[in-house]
């Protein structure tokens, strides 16, 4: 929802994005791990309702959430994607996978796919998620948002405002983008 969002501001401002990556339960198994062992089913189930209603403009759906995923591997192919020039197709498609169509992103055959689809070279990918080379960028991404003070996602950072965390009302951020732009 945070690209939907950030795209509808792009029409009105000028604004530079950049996408850190960052694991926000880094001790998830690689396997994944049961929503229902996490969290109350109805709590789970308000939340996918609510990110529903909210992702309607942006033409957003979210499904029943029922596995949380590890996503190192998915957040290291990304930075994959980021040096090959793949990354808002990369980004956009893993997100749809995980939200829209319940994939595992933490399983190596999704993010393969995910690539493919995303026209990444699939054997690059494998080779440098196997040598783990976008690892210490994952770390020092996660390093930056929790100095930055991110503990959900989407957190926005507007230069010379304090964070906004979680899918607000786009209003909120247009309130924050303009005294940014004041504030110069």
């Amino acid at each position: 929802m945070g690209t939907g969002i950030v795209d509808r501001l792009k029409r009105d401002y000028d604004i530079l994005d950049t996408w850190v990556p960052h694991e926000i339960h880094p001790d998830t198994p690689p396997e994944g791990r049961p929503m229902d062992e996490l969290f109350d089913r109805f709590d789970i189930d308000q939340v996918t309702m609510t990110c529903n209603r909210r992702g309607e403009p942006y033409g957003i759906h979210f499904t029943e959430m029922t596995l949380l995923s590890n996503s190192r591997l998915a957040l290291e192919a990304a930075e994959f994607a980021r040096d090959a020039g793949r990354y808002r197709a990369f980004h956009e498609r893993m997100f749809r996978a995980c939200f829209t169509e319940g994939r595992n992103i933490g399983d190596m055959n999704v993010i393969l796919d995910v690539a493919g689809n995303s026209g990444l070279d699939a054997t690059a990918l494998t080779d440098a998620l196997a040598d783990r080379r976008y690892g210490q960028r994952v770390e020092d991404g996660s390093r930056q948002a929790r100095e930055a003070g991110v503990t959900a996602i989407p957190t926005f950072i507007i230069e010379g405002q304090p964070p906004v965390t979680g899918a607000v009302n786009e209003s909120i951020l247009r309130e924050k983008i303009q005294a940014a732009m004041e504030r110069q």
